[in-house]
C-alpha cells in the first residue's frame, strides 16, 4: 500500500501545508504573545514542526504493519508505545541540542526551552495520536473501497451464473420435446425425422453459441425462431401457421439471446398441442415510449384440458429481465376469447448492466 502522503501532488501539499500552517501557529504565539525575537520564533517553530512532520512520514510504517485485530491488540498498543516514547524522545533531545546550540547565549529562552519540555511532550503526543488515527482512517478507506470492489465483482459473477442457470433450464426442456419427436418420426416418416435434426442442430448452434448475457439483434433471433418453429411445423404441418412482422428498426433493437424462445415453445405447447384446431402464432413489434414492444399472440382451444406445466419459461424470462434491466414489470400477459397475448416490453441495451 503506497504512503497516503506521497500518493499524489494534492496529497503532498495538504500534508506539508497542514505542518506550515501548524508552524505558522507556533511563531506567532511564541512572537506575537511571548514577545521572542523573530529569529527566536521562526528557529523554535520550525525546528520542532519540522521534526516531528518528518517523524509523521514515518509513522505511516508503524501504523501500516500494527493493524489492530483482536489477536494481536497488545502486540499493537505496545508498538505505538514504544515508537511514540522513542520519537518524543529523539524529537525533544534532537530539537533543545539544536536550539541550545543556536541560542545558548539567549538565558531567557533557554530557560522557556527547558520550562516547555512536559508542553511539548503532551503536544507530541496529541500530534502522534491525531497523525496516527489519519493513517488508519486510510487504510480502512482503502479497505473498504477493496472491498467494495471484490463484493461489485462477486455479484456480476452470481448474476451470471443465475442467468446461465436460468437459460440452462429453458434449453434441455425444448431439446427433450425435439428429441422426443425425432424419436417417433425414425419409424414414421425417417425423412422428416432428418429434417428435424438438421434444423435442432443449427437451433442449439446458435443457443450454445452465446451465453445469457449476451444481446442480439431482434432479426438474428427471429430467424433462430423461425428454425425452432419450422422444426414443430415438420411435426404438426398445416395445423401450425406463423407470420412475423418485423417493420422498421425493430429489426436493429438489442434483446436479450433466447429470450422470446420459451414464449413461442409456450404457445406450441398451450395452443398447438391442445387444439384440434388450425392455430395461428402471429409477432408484431413497435416502439411505445421508449421501449420495445413485442406481441405475441397465439390462438388456443379454451375447452381443451389444460396441460400441466411447471411455468419454467414464463417465470426464466421474468428473472432474466429482472436481472438484466433491474425491472419486474416489463412482461404481462393477456386472455381474451381464443387469443392468448404475450407482452415484452424491453428497454434499450443501454440501461442494462
Amino acid at each position: 500500500m503506497q504512503h497516503p502522503v506521497f500518493l499524489n501532488t494534492r496529497s503532498v501539499s495538504v500534508y506539508f501545508g497542514l505542518w506550515a500552517l501548524i508552524a505558522g501557529v507556533h511563531f506567532s504565539v511564541f512572537y506575537f504573545i511571548y514577545f521572542f525575537p523573530i529569529d527566536v520564533a521562526i528557529a523554535d517553530s520550525l525546528i520542532f514542526n519540522g521534526l516531528f512532520c518528518a517523524a509523521g512520514i514515518s509513522m505511516w510504517y508503524i501504523v501500516r504493519y500494527s493493524i489492530p485485530d483482536q489477536k494481536n491488540s497488545w502486540n499493537v498498543i505496545f508498538n505505538h508505545l514504544s515508537f511514540l516514547t522513542l520519537t518524543l524522545v529523539v524529537w525533544n533531545g534532537l530539537s533543545y541540542t539544536i536550539l541550545s546550540a543556536i541560542f545558548s547565549k539567549n538565558k531567557v529562552y533557554m530557560d522557556t526551552l527547558m520550562i516547555s519540555i512536559p508542553n511539548k511532550i503532551i503536544t507530541g503526543i496529541i500530534f502522534y495520536i491525531v497523525i496516527a488515527l489519519v493513517y488508519y482512517l486510510f487504510i480502512y478507506y482503502i479497505k473498504i473501497q477493496e472491498k467494495v470492489k471484490v463484493e461489485s465483482r462477486l455479484r456480476e459473477v452470481l448474476k451470471e451464473t443465475e442467468l446461465n442457470m436460468l437459460k440452462s433450464q429453458i434449453n434441455p426442456h425444448f431439446l427433450f420435446n425435439s428429441l422426443n419427436s425425432i424419436s417417433s418420426l425414425t419409424i414414421t416418416n425417417p425423412e422428416k425425422a432428418r429434417d428435424m435434426v438438421i434444423k435442432l442442430s443449427d437451433f442449439l448452434r446458435y443457443s450454445v453459441s452465446n451465453n445469457a448475457t449476451s444481446f442480439t439483434t431482434l432479426e438474428n433471433e427471429m430467424a433462430n425462431i423461425r428454425r425452432y418453429l419450422e422444426i414443430e411445423k415438420v411435426r404438426f404441418g398445416d395445423k401450425l401457421l406463423f407470420s412475423f412482422n418485423l417493420e422498421g428498426t425493430c429489426r436493429n433493437h438489442q434483446i436479450p439471446v433466447m429470450l422470446l424462445q420459451p414464449l413461442f415453445e409456450n404457445a406450441i405447447k398451450h395452443g398447438v398441442y391442445e387444439s384440434t384446431e388450425q392455430v395461428s402464432i402471429e409477432m408484431d413489434c413497435d416502439y411505445k415510449e421508449g421501449f420495445l414492444e413485442i406481441v405475441i399472440v397465439n390462438d388456443f382451444d379454451p375447452n381443451a384440458h389444460p396441460r400441466k406445466g411447471s411455468g419454467i419459461g414464463l417465470n426464466n424470462i421474468r428473472e432474466r429481465l429482472r436481472l438484466l434491466y433491474k425491472n419486474d414489470k416489463l412482461l404481462r400477459t393477456k386472455v381474451e376469447g381464443t387469443r392468448f397475448s404475450v407482452f415484452l416490453s424491453l428497454p434499450n441495451t443501454e440501461t442494462t448492466l
